[in-house]
């Protein structure tokens, strides 16, 4: 049987505590204090020097840019100045493209046109249309006409707007207006 005595004890104040220190216990928390400061200094020393190190470069980039500048002022300038003569010299080749057009155009015009038909108007738009309006004696002259013009490498797409029987001076006439697209890329013949 268990006994339990549960009166008090007369010694009450002759209790001393039972909390006991011992160094041992110290040395595992102080160690990981200690490695985690040594780590957190490190870490800092590391950043501090690489901060200095990106500094200087910085100061080594900046006076390089400092000194370049005027270089680099030139090269926009330059590339500029180019940009400027590569416009001027498309303008000049465009112009130099349609400086013999006409005269082309009006040659192959020549060359298409066969006896006895006669141009009174040749009218080009602002684009590659154009009109074409003449007389001649029939309409077969107009298809032998329409005919040269689509075999012609500067001419194509060619319509027939209007053909009629005219009287002119006495003449039956057959009075025409067609269409066609010049193509100028195309070499003249």
């Amino acid at each position: 049987m268990i006994r339990i005595n549960l009166l008090p004890r007369e010694d009450k104040g002759q209790r001393k505590a039972t909390f006991s220190f011992h160094a041992a216990d110290l040395i595992v928390p102080v160690a990981v204090l200690v490695a985690a400061g040594l780590v957190m200094a490190g870490t800092a020393l590391s950043q501090r020097s690489r901060a200095t190190a990106l500094n200087r470069a910085i100061v080594e980039v900046d006076s390089q840019s400092r000194a370049l500048a005027p270089q680099i002022e030139r090269v926009n300038r330059l590339a500029q100045e180019r940009a400027e003569l590569d416009l001027r010299l498309g303008i000049i080749n465009r112009l130099e493209k349609g400086r013999t057009q006409g005269v082309r155009l009006m040659d192959e015009l020549a060359r298409c046109v066969p006896d006895h038909l006669w141009l009174t108007s040749a009218t080009q738009d602002a684009g590659s249309a154009i009109s074409l309006e003449g007389v001649t004696h029939s309409n077969l002259v107009v298809s032998d006409f329409m005919s040269r013009l689509e075999r012609s490498p500067m001419f194509a797409d060619v319509e027939l707007g209007v053909a009629e029987r005219t009287q002119m001076a006495d003449h039956n006439l057959v009075k025409f207006r067609l269409t066609c697209q010049v193509t100028p890329d195309e070499p003249a013949n």
